[in-house]
């Protein structure tokens, strides 16, 4: 089995640039419309990581690989997106300590960690299921294209 830590690595960089260009373009945007934008980093990210995997490697992931592709890209996209949450909140809370404590006491809300979680579920588990799906018989497709 191919080593899959350089495609994470690259997952995350594109999933990264993705997100910068995203988040000028929805500051552009009217306000609402550019949460429309949340899911593209993501999204544009697993298919140039997909691409690159076929390129290098001539075949589509294998079953095993696939599952871990979709584990592993739904880690890095939360896990950056909920470590660019908090290190906001202490750049911004360095000049208004309140910033810190409102975010607390909104944790602290059932009403608010019930939205939280719906979003969540609400962009999750799509983004996991078109990985798990593309990564299979899209991939196949696209490598049998690609290579005969």
């Amino acid at each position: 089995m191919v080593s899959l830590s350089r495609y994470f690595i690259w997952f995350f960089l594109y999933c990264f640039v993705m997100t910068c260009i995203c988040g000028v373009l929805a500051a552009l945007l009217p306000a609402g419309v550019g949460g429309i934008l949340t899911a593209v980093p993501y999204l544009v990210a697993m298919i140039l990581v997909l691409y690159k995997f076929l390129k290098q490697q001539r075949r589509a992931p294998n079953d095993k690989e696939r599952k871990t592709f979709t584990l592993g890209f739904s880690l890095i996209f939360w896990g950056y997106n909920l470590a660019f949450l908090l290190l906001g909140l202490a750049i911004f809370s360095r000049q208004n300590p309140s910033i810190w404590q409102d975010f607390l006491q909104y944790l602290q809300q059932p009403e608010f960690m019930s939205v939280v979680v719906i979003m969540f579920l609400l962009i999750a588990i799509p983004l996991y299921l078109l990985t798990y799906w593309f990564y299979g018989k899209q991939a196949q497709r696209m490598a049998v294209k690609m290579f005969g």
